[in-house]
């Protein structure tokens, strides 16, 4: 990308408005301090991105000592890196909006001509990857080297390490994110597993009881079959007492079906009765003259309905009576049985069997306690040996996740290794943009051997945080062109204070725009170095002049 020009600047920070500017391939921007020459390097930035030189997306940008309700706008001509020209404008007040030849655009669209931002706004501001955090220079940086195959990166491994990962790995930082996730689950899973170990353990190690044998099973076989012989002689196993309570109860349902249910229901069938004898007297009163008239209908309707009355208490009335004919039967049925249990043969008789089942109940109950006791150790023996079994099982289960877990902490380890072998060997393919600077993302620890994961910058050996200004510069010159060359963007470069630097070396093809403090001096736009040099020239010869007459001043 090539700027030709800027133009129709208006209400933009403390330019004119018409200020217009035209670019050489060497734009020297000079005047004494606060003269506005940063400012306008970052219009070019502004313009296309909408961002200040040092990244600020939402910087005020308008002239503070104008109206702020006006629009700002800038219009800049680029001749992008197919040869084609192009004019974009920005504007920002009341109407926010990027335009690409005349037509209203995105800046998705416009991006197109610097790609990455950040990467850009280094690549244009060298100064700019100096004021960004480490960690976002060593983001930027791996983001934007050239890329490497998976499969190519894979042969950089040893075979064993090969052997080890299994296959290439194209998203390195995916793939230990989601081995880590599923060896954290994998350590849930082996905890719950070891805590049931534990507790089947508890279970295998149980003393083991020898099971009881019911010793009287012969005796309680004899006394059964003696109670089957009793009581195949007898309807029942009934005892007089509850011949005594049945007879009573029986006697209570006689008197009650005979004084209270059937009194009450002969009763009702008598009034019944009478109303259906006497409704032939039923009459009504006429509406007009009121004097009583039968109604024919009405006789009829009420003869049915007290026809059907009688009827249905006749039929309660039969069912009752049946009912406590069947009682009376029942209850004579129990008192012959009641006469034959007084008897002092069936008094010894029920004794007896009243004594072998009592026996019979002792003994049942020792076998069902013998059963019980039986049946619990066989549970206890089955638990022991389920325990024993899924212990096994377990084991196994254990010693598989182990292995699995240790497989992918070392595949972690080794993505992590090849992981630094990509980025060496991107280094590598983009040494050819670097001169004095270096860049680690790597370095072997000298104990045990061990490629460790850093971030170093050096300019000619020289740590890049312990440089002068003057040197971090040069080095971030270095670091441009290199973003700039690796993006294939082929943006200007804005270089500030570069009176600070002696003897800088600027990359080839690369448009350049300085701005050089020049004491003394209004802002100007040169393009030409000889005349940068007389304006220079100028501004010594004033401050030798300005010095001198302080001198005398002071004589």
């Amino acid at each position: 990308m090539y700027i030709k020009n800027i133009f129709n600047v208006r209400n933009y920070k403390g330019l004119d408005d018409g200020f217009n500017i035209n670019f050489s391939d060497i734009t020297y921007i000079i005047g004494d301090n606060a003269k506005n020459k940063s400012t306008i390097g970052s219009l070019p930035v502004w313009i296309l991105t909408g961002y200040s030189l040092f990244g600020n997306n939402r910087e005020v940008v308008s002239n503070d000592k104008e109206n702020r309700g006006l629009n700002t706008i800038a219009s800049m001509t680029i001749i992008d890196n197919t040869g084609s020209e192009h004019i974009i404008t920005r504007s920002k007040g009341k109407d926010n909006c990027v335009m690409l030849d005349g037509i209203r655009t995105t800046q998705e669209i416009i991006s197109v001509f610097y790609k990455d931002i950040h990467a850009f706004l280094c690549a244009y501001n060298p100064s700019y990857f100096r004021s960004m955090k480490l960690t976002d220079q060593r983001e930027l940086l791996l983001r934007v080297l050239p890329a490497i195959s998976s499969d190519y990166a894979f042969t950089l491994l040893e075979k064993e390490e090969q052997e080890i990962l299994e296959q290439p790995v194209v998203d390195i930082k995916g793939f230990n994110k989601a081995r880590r996730a599923e060896i954290k689950e994998m350590k849930s899973d082996l905890d719950k597993m070891l805590g049931n170990k534990n507790a089947l353990i508890d279970i295998a190690i149980q003393k083991e009881d020898a099971p009881l044998v019911f010793e009287k099973a012969q005796e309680l076989k004899n006394i059964e079959q003696e109670y089957e012989r009793i009581i195949e002689n007898t309807d029942n196993i009934i005892t007089v007492e509850d011949l005594e309570k049945d007879i009573k109860k029986l006697d209570e349902k006689i008197k009650n079906n005979v004084n209270i249910e059937l009194k009450s229901l002969q009763e009702k069938q008598k009034k019944e009765l009478e109303n259906f004898n006497n409704v032939s007297s039923t009459t009504s009163n006429c509406p007009v003259c009121k004097q009583p008239i039968q109604n024919e209908n009405l006789i009829k309707v009420l003869k049915i309905k007290y026809k059907n009355n009688v009827n249905e208490l006749a039929d309660r009335i039969g069912k009752l009576k049946e009912e406590t004919k069947e009682c009376i039967n029942t209850k004579e049925s129990q008192i012959k049985k009641y006469e034959l249990m007084k008897t002092p043969e069936m008094q010894e008789q029920t004794k007896r069997r009243d004594e072998l089942k009592g026996r019979i109940d002792i003994l049942q109950e020792e076998k069902r306690k013998v059963d019980l006791f039986n049946k619990e150790i066989e549970i206890k023996h089955n638990d022991i040996i389920k325990a024993k079994s899924k212990i096994e099982q377990l084991d196994k289960e254990i010693e598989t996740i182990e292995n699995t877990i240790e497989k992918y902490e070392k595949q972690i380890k080794i993505a992590g290794r090849l992981n630094l072998l990509i980025i060496q060997e991107q280094m590598k393919k983009v040494s050819e943009y670097l001169d004095k600077v270096t860049i680690e993302f790597s370095k072997v620890d000298e104990e045990s051997g061990e490629i460790l994961d850093v971030y170093e910058i050096k300019y000619s050996g020289r740590e890049y945080e312990k440089l002068s200004k003057s040197y971090k510069l040069r080095a971030d010159i270095e670091i441009a062109t290199l973003l700039n060359k690796v993006l294939g963007i082929k943006t200007p470069m804005f270089v500030d204070d570069v009176e600070s630097i002696t003897g800088m070396k600027l990359p080839k093809d690369t448009q350049i725009i300085m701005a050089i403090v020049v004491k003394f001096n209004e802002l100007e736009i040169l393009d030409s170095y000889s005349e940068v040099l007389e304006r220079e020239k100028r501004s010594i010869d004033k401050k030798i002049e300005e010095n001198s007459n302080q001198l005398m001043e002071a004589a």
